[in-house]
């Protein structure tokens, strides 16, 4: 569903968009699970290397997606592959 790096100082991503068509649930509201996931497993890591606090890292991951997508410090650039059937 989603690949995503760093490299030449800048994020890159490959996203699967077409997944849930065939499913009730909207695919936005699929995408907000799986990145809701993605930020649980990210605490997580970050409690077992650091000891960090589960919920205070979900706050800050939260909070910090919140103000990215109120003003991004960066452009989302790039294009999508002709779908493949």
């Amino acid at each position: 569903m989603l690949r995503a790096w760093i490299a030449e100082g800048g994020l890159h991503c490959a996203i699967n968009i077409g997944m849930y068509e065939k499913h009730e649930a909207p695919e936005q509201i699929a995408w907000g699970i799986i990145l809701s996931d993605v930020a649980r497993h990210v605490a997580n890591a970050m409690h077992a290397r650091y000891g960090d606090s589960v919920d205070g890292s979900l706050t800050q991951i939260r909070d910090a997606f919140l103000r990215e997508l109120n003003m991004p410090t960066s452009a989302a650039k790039g294009g999508f592959a002709p779908e493949r059937r």
